[in-house]
């Protein structure tokens, strides 16, 4: 990083190893290509998986004004935008299918497999950037979907119809994959559902006795798992088993779902929203802007996971190629994420890589953007040094006497219960029935642990944030974008939540 940038930590996620690391910090070189605008100043500093995005937010604020200008030029731009990266993953699905998924890459040389790991890279960072562009938008207040959307309907709705109207122009245009997962998965169950003791046993018995005593159910499963193992996938995995929708299933006769009555519920839900949306547009008599937007903002709210759905189908199928090259380089999968293309470029050429460096790397590193177009990843004892001196130059910010946590209602409703902090898989144990779930933000990873929960609150989130839309379509209280809730929270803790107020109250510290 040649010159001198403002830097400083924007988010968090988890489960992202140095291989989707360096793709991500790299893919904004891209944007005056792909996009006709400046690119944004960002990078990625990870421990053992766990990382912060930080990023130059001058030069955000400055894209963002270039990308909004082009929003203002053209009302349509946002909707190509989504066109464009659908398109594009539904592009990059086929290809990591047929040429990883779908190919013996043992049959493969070396420098093919090279060539194959390139590739994954460019269509991954494609997809990123034209993505990560409606991301850019969101910044200072200014979400140009969204705050019109407000604008719109405070103008024209009265404040006691305001949140219904706002759900309704929210919900998706079309079923996420998890949806579609989830009603096939209930259609699934409705075939066995009648018989008393399968009910019994799928809550009381063990993977290996329920496939020998149903050995017609276990079919059925194993189709759908291999249909759906990627949903949940993410960066990194792991792929979804057998077990994991068993448990599911475990989930929906511990709470008394009737299958059959949830998709006729979940049918003439989407039907009553379709009707909502035609009556509210009939009352609106929105003007040709106001149209578009409230036709974006269901899409909007459908494209942001799709993306990232489309992403983790192409990771899933990509780790088929890491575990080849880790064959061949004597190496776990763990190391092979751990290595930049370079050193996995290299190390293809002369048969061997780094160990030591690769399990420095995993220990901790950062992806910085260099000026050149490349991307650096710092280890060791520079890594240290740039986290310390640049990325943390002042002690962070203490929280004490808060009795109270505001953030924004994502789906309405309250309740009580002991707080658990869920930021990842190895959280998800601690989760029980009715707990509050709270997270620095959730991912399909720990979906499992959201479907438990009697509220979710998390620190960072808008509209179409993961929370967001889970919580709607599991119709789950939730508060989103507090932005310290896990700094303030702990384990144990009693809290009461009341997210139409977007409030979180602690009662017991």
């Amino acid at each position: 990083m040649e010159k001198k940038y403002k830097l400083e930590i924007i988010a968090g996620d988890f489960n992202s190893p140095l291989s989707r690391n360096e793709i991500w910090t790299s893919a904004y070189f891209k944007f005056p290509t792909l996009l006709g605008v400046s690119r944004v100043i960002l990078g990625i500093a990870s421990r053992r998986n766990n990382i912060e995005y930080f990023g130059d937010m001058t030069s955000w604020g400055v894209c963002h004004d270039e990308l909004k200008g082009k929003v203002l030029d053209d009302y349509r731009y946002i909707e190509k935008l989504i066109d464009k990266f659908i398109k594009h993953g539904e592009k990059m699905n086929d290809w990591t299918d047929k040429n990883f998924f779908k190919t013996n890459l043992q049959s493969l040389d070396n420098e093919e497999l090279g060539v194959r790991l390139k590739k994954f890279a460019d269509l991954q960072s494609t997809e990123y950037a034209i993505g990560v562009a409606l991301v850019i938008l969101d910044f200072q207040g200014f979400a140009f979907v969204e705050n019109n959307l407000e604008k719109i309907l405070r103008n024209k709705v009265p404040e006691s119809d305001y949140g219904e109207y706002y759900k309704v122009f929210t919900q998706p245009i079309q079923n996420s994959f998890a949806q579609d997962q989830e009603e096939d998965l209930l259609r699934l169950t409705t075939k066995y559902y009648l018989d008393k003791q399968w009910r019994a046993d799928i809550k009381n018995k063990n993977k290996e006795e329920v496939r020998l005593l149903y050995p017609e159910f276990y079919k059925d499963l194993s189709i759908h798992t291999e249909k759906y193992c990627w949903v949940y996938y993410v960066y990194a995995g792991p792929a979804f088993t057998e077990q994991n929708f068993i448990d599911f299933i475990k989930d929906y006769l511990v709470r008394g779902i009737n299958p059959t009555e949830r998709l006729s519920e979940i049918s003439e839900r989407k039907k009553q929203i379709e009707i909502a949306k035609q009556k509210y547009l009939n009352i609106l008599q929105p003007n040709k802007f106001e149209k578009v937007i409230l036709n974006l903002a269901g899409k909007i709210v459908w494209a942001k996971p799709r993306r990232k759905d489309f992403q983790s189908k192409s990771y899933y199928h990509f780790e088929k190629l890491h575990r080849e090259i880790a064959r061949r380089l004597f190496l776990s999968l763990s190391q092979v994420r751990s290595c930049t293309i370079e050193m996995l470029l290299a190390g293809l050429k002369s048969g061997e890589v780094n160990v030591v460096k690769a399990n420095d790397i995993f220990e901790f590193h950062v992806c910085v953007p260099n000026d050149d177009g490349t991307v650096s990843t710092l280890f060791g004892q520079e890594a240290a040094d740039f986290d310390k001196k640049i990325l943390r130059p002042h002690q962070n910010k203490k929280f004490e006497n808060i009795n109270e946590i505001k953030g924004t209602c994502a789906c309405p409703g309250k309740a009580k219960g002991i707080v658990r902090i869920i930021n990842c898989v190895s959280d998800m144990d601690k989760m029980q029935y009715g707990d509050i779930l709270v997270s620095l933000a959730t991912t399909p990873s720990v979906v499992s642990a959201m479907k438990k929960a009697a509220a979710i609150v998390t620190d960072e989130g808008g509209l179409t944030c993961h929370a967001s839309i889970v919580s709607r379509e599991l119709n789950i209280p939730c508060v989103i974008g507090t932005k310290f809730a896990t700094q303030v929270l702990k384990d144990g803790q009693m809290v009461e939540v009341d997210a139409q107020k977007g409030l979180i109250k602690i009662i017991n510290k």
